[in-house]
């Protein structure tokens, strides 16, 4: 083999190998970035079997505690699911989540919150179950969690992609733009 042939191959090789990495992260929800917190549980969904189980964080004290992290270049909640009318402690790892993404929104709970050392805590109360949109304010990073009833049931109600964030570059900016505009 020619010097050519043998990068194009080993091109396609670490592409194929950050494809199959990549989907299986997502797939089975099990990188969550480097944070991971003791106090995780899981309700039962005796509603919709298809959300059965699903993983909750702990109340203590009265709050949930749950990171945010950048993995694969989106946003991810550990763990990744939220119970209703418990007021949230989103801890944001600020090693995983630079430039832009440190202004963060979630449309649903009407969270906009530019994060920085020192003050890099979201709180928030989920006041409704469903599936909601989390994104940079220009529509980067976007992902989304559930909140859970007592029951662990997720609703019927999706947030809509459009309702988070604007769109890269937007207002001027661009990707990497750095730390973003304060909220």
């Amino acid at each position: 083999m020619k010097l050519k042939e043998i990068m194009i191959m080993s091109a396609i090789l670490i592409v194929a190998l950050v494809v199959i990495v990549s989907a299986r992260n997502i797939a089975d929800g099990t990188t969550y970035g480097s944070y991971s917190f003791s106090g995780i549980n899981t309700v039962s969904n005796t509603n919709n079997n298809q959300n059965a189980n699903l993983e909750v964080p702990t109340v203590q004290n009265g709050v949930q505690k749950v990171a945010l992290s950048l993995v694969n270049g989106r946003y991810q909640l550990s763990p990744p699911n939220l119970k209703k009318d418990v007021p949230v402690r989103m801890e944001v790892d600020l090693s995983s989540v630079t430039g832009c993404m440190t202004s963060v929104t979630i449309p649903g709970f009407n969270v906009r919150k530019y994060v920085s050392p020192g003050d890099n805590i979201i709180t928030f109360t989920p006041d409704k179950t469903g599936t909601f949109q989390i994104a940079c304010s220009m529509g980067m990073g976007r992902n989304t969690f559930n909140v859970v009833d007592e029951t662990g049931n997720v609703g019927t109600y999706v947030e809509s992609a459009k309702t988070a964030g604007g769109s890269c570059g937007a207002g001027g900016g661009g990707c990497g733009c750095g730390g973003g505009a304060k909220l």
